[in-house]
């Protein structure tokens, strides 16, 4: 069958990512895959005289990006919440939520996010009793940055069913001098997420088409999930909402949505994880946290934090429920998606998998560990060798870099965070994000960040690990699609892959490092229609 639907993009400064660096000046559409990459006079008789051509003046064009991890449905859940981050002081963010909070008197709970305790002025979260007083019958949560942890009023604690009188047994819920402070962490946290009122799928699907523009103006085209059902979400629901946008053709992302493992013999049994999905959305790969945030407090550090060195957090769960976990999902040929910050979960996800590759072996299973910040040399050897790829949160080093160097981790271990450059050397493949709604999607800054690893307050954080702009744009092209098993698909301007690009207004690879992070995103296109900026 003949595609008669063809554009000619053309007068562009082509980088196509193939496995030999290739450029060109002109690629020709059809439909929603690639037909050809050259020079205009090469594909105009391709094009045929119908054909459309579009003048992208000298600008440069990429493969779509790919985010290869972040909560695209948690984001957009969240979208009628109060969003704190940014805040100098615990006042200003209080005001923040109270404002938000005044506007909705018909909403019955109080709820805000991105709030981070260490940058803010006092240097600290809310009491309990200072949520009390602003809302002593509203059910209110401040939910920290890393959404690992939350401060909560005494409303959310009944409703919790945890009594404030008398102390917690439980290591997330923080007391002092008896009583809980506010303070709750990891699995009280899921608790809180499961409490809060129930996402319509209407709303959800109004949120989903928020964000999806959200992530297509920060240049990307395909998502990789941070675990359905991750959030209090119902799995399901996320699955609903996704596959209505896209029969409605308001789906401009292609999601891979791995499932969160406490749901994963509930998708099994559907075969919804073995199949092709559809051409925009397709559930595969399993979840799992082997621990918390190094910002919260909660990440496995088995040396302790740099100002609190008694505190050495472990992982969540035993180990063996982690090493059964991976392995049902290793077995079962599914991708395992690991979670883990601090370097004893690294450990035990590598563990974890090493195991399951000598009990069931599998040649190429491409499981990713997310965030892995503080994998040493020989943890990354030992992840090459069986198949466990890294998936970075590079943008660390801009936002908590000079607090990683001064309060969590020290200069040693800050210097090693997210070491890419090390992964290069390796022959590692690796990938980089920004775990969105932790950190909004800031992609020219998260590449920027990679190739001068230069924090906010302009120190340069482990100048060995810096990586060239070629290695950073691979993070989020070519390395990030084999990622979700897409290299024959997309990653790459190739004749018969999908039409994703992304039209940039210079290229980092030919840009001074120091100004990467001014370079903008001027359009994209996604399965061969254009979805955002100006063609």
């Amino acid at each position: 069958m003949r595609c008669r639907e063809k554009t000619l993009y053309a007068n562009a400064d082509v980088v196509c990512m193939d496995a030999d660096n290739s450029r060109a000046s002109a690629v020709l559409v059809c439909g929603d895959r690639i037909e050809a990459v050259g020079r205009e006079e090469e594909l105009r008789p391709l094009a045929g005289p119908r054909a459309e051509r579009v003048d992208l003046k000298g600008a440069c064009l990429y493969p779509g990006f790919i985010d290869s991890h972040s909560h695209l449905s948690l984001y957009a859940a969240w979208k009628p919440y109060a969003y704190c981050g940014g805040a100098r002081s615990l006042a200003e963010a209080l005001e923040i939520l109270a404002g938000h909070a005044a506007g909705r008197p018909g909403d019955a709970f109080v709820v805000g996010y991105g709030f981070d305790d260490t940058a803010v002025s006092e240097k600290r979260g809310p009491l309990r009793q200072e949520l009390d007083a602003l809302w002593p019958d509203r059910p209110a949560a401040l939910v920290h940055v890393s959404v690992h942890a939350a401060y909560i009023n005494s409303r959310m604690f009944e409703i919790l069913g945890i009594p404030t009188d008398r102390p917690s047994a439980s290591i997330h819920i923080v007391c002092r001098d008896g009583r809980p402070t506010g303070l709750i962490t990891e699995e009280t946290v899921w608790k809180l997420f499961s409490a809060l009122p129930a996402v319509s799928l209407e709303r959800l699907k109004a949120g989903l088409k928020l964000a999806v523009a959200d992530y297509n103006a920060q240049g990307f085209t395909a998502t990789i999930g941070g675990g359905a059902g991750f959030g209090g979400l119902q799995p399901f629901m996320v699955a609903r909402a996704l596959a209505g946008l896209e029969r409605e053709g308001k789906l401009n992302l292609h999601v891979h949505m791995p499932v969160i493992g406490t749901h994963y013999d509930m998708f099994e049994a559907t075969g919804m994880l073995d199949g092709p999905g559809s051409p925009m959305l397709r559930p595969h790969g399993v979840k799992f946290f082997a621990d918390g945030s190094i910002q919260a407090y909660t990440a496995a550090l088995p040396e302790g934090y740099h100002d609190r060195p008694d505190l050495k957090p472990d992982i969540l769960g035993s180990y063996r429920e982690l090493e059964a976990n991976v392995l049902a999902a290793h077995a079962g040929g599914q991708q395992v998606v690991a979670h883990g910050n601090g370097n004893g979960a690294i450990e035990a996800v590598i563990r974890a998998v090493e195991n399951a590759q000598v009990r069931s072996p599998r040649a190429d299973p491409r499981h990713l560990l997310i965030h892995c910040q503080t994998a040493s040399d020989d943890q990354l050897r030992r992840m090459k060798a069986v198949g466990l790829w890294p998936s970075f949160f590079g943008l660390h080093i801009w936002n908590w870099g000079d607090r990683h160097h001064d309060i969590f981790l020290g200069p040693q271990r800050a210097a090693r965070l997210n070491p890419c450059q090390s992964a290069v050397r390796l022959g590692l493949p690796f990938s980089l994000h920004a775990d969105t709604p932790v950190l909004p999607q800031m992609t020219m800054l998260s590449i920027h960040t990679a190739v001068n690893r230069l924090t906010r307050g302009g120190r340069v954080l482990g100048e060995d690990q810096r990586i060239s702009a070629l290695d950073a744009m691979r993070a989020y092209t070519t390395h990030a699609a084999a990622m979700c098993f897409e290299e024959n698909n997309r990653g790459s301007i190739e004749p018969g892959k999908v039409a994703d690009f992304t039209v940039l207004s210079e290229d980092p690879c030919s840009t001074p490092p120091e100004a990467i992070s001014r370079i903008s995103i001027e359009a994209v296109l996604s399965a061969g229609r254009p979805v955002w900026g100006r063609w």
